[in-house]
C-alpha cells in the first residue's frame, strides 16, 4: 500500500500491522518500542504514521456514510416495489401466487392499537414510570471550578498527544 508519508522499512511494518484487525494491540506496542532511532526521527515517522491512518479512516468513514445512504435507499424502493405487488394483488383478488423462486402473499398483520383520546383512557390501563434524573456535567463543573464542593465528584485533568 502507498501511504502519504514515507515512513520507512520498520514503520511501514507497523502502519501493516495497524491494519490488520487481527493483530493484538500489545504486539504492536511491542514493535513500536523495539525500532531504533533517534526521538526526533521516531517522534517524525510516528506522525506520518498517525496521519496516514487517519486519513484511511476518514475515508472508511465517508465510504461508509455513502454505503449507508445506497442501502437507505435501496430499503425504500424495496418498500415501494412491495407496495406496488400488495396493491396489484389485491386489486386482482389474489392473495397468493406461487412461483419457482417463492411465494408471494399478502396478508393480515397482526391488530395495532391506535390511540385517538389518551385521557378517556382509564387509569388502571397505565403503568407508572418513576422519575429520570440525568446530571448535568456543565453545572457541576461549573461548580467545583468556582470552588464549591459537590460530594460524588472530582475533576480530573487529563492529558492526550496532539499532533499539529
Amino acid at each position: 500500500m502507498r501511504t502519504l508519508y514515507d515512513l520507512g522499512d520498520a514503520f511501514n511494518g507497523v502502519m501493516d500491522m495497524a491494519l490488520d484487525e487481527t493483530m493484538d494491540l500489545n504486539v504492536l506496542e511491542e514493535c513500536l518500542q523495539t525500532i531504533e532511532a533517534d526521538i526526533a526521527v521516531k517522534c517524525e515517522r510516528g506522525i506520518g504514521l498517525i496521519r496516514n491512518l487517519d486519513t484511511l479512516r476518514e475515508g472508511m468513514e465517508k465510504e461508509s456514510k455513502r454505503l449507508s445512504e445506497q442501502a437507505r435507499i435501496l430499503k425504500n424502493r424495496i418498500e415501494s416495489i412491495k407496495v406496488w405487488y400488495q396493491r396489484n394483488l389485491d386489486a386482482m383478488g389474489k392473495s397468493k401466487v406461487t412461483t419457482t423462486r417463492g411465494t408471494m402473499a399478502v396478508q393480515n398483520n397482526p391488530p395495532a392499537l391506535k390511540v385517538t383520546d389518551a385521557d378517556k383512557i382509564p387509569a388502571k390501563y397505565f403503568d407508572v414510570i418513576p422519575e429520570h434524573y440525568e446530571l448535568n456535567k456543565d453545572a457541576v463543573k461549573t461548580a467545583l471550578k468556582n470552588g464549591e464542593d459537590v460530594p460524588g465528584v472530582h475533576l480530573e485533568q487529563g492529558r492526550s498527544l496532539r499532533i499539529r
